[in-house]
């Protein structure tokens, strides 16, 4: 998963996934346990 810009109305942010029927982006952020933390730099 990677954590999106955009935020539900709880303000948890939403994740970006491909967990079966394609890309997605989704409220699942607490739905899986975390396995690492990463951060993109330009």
């Amino acid at each position: 998963m990677i954590v999106s810009d955009s935020k539900n109305a709880q303000g948890l942010p939403r994740v970006i996934h491909n967990i079966g029927g394609g890309t997605r982006e989704e409220e699942r952020l607490k739905d899986f346990p975390l396995t690492g933390h990463f951060r993109w730099k330009e």
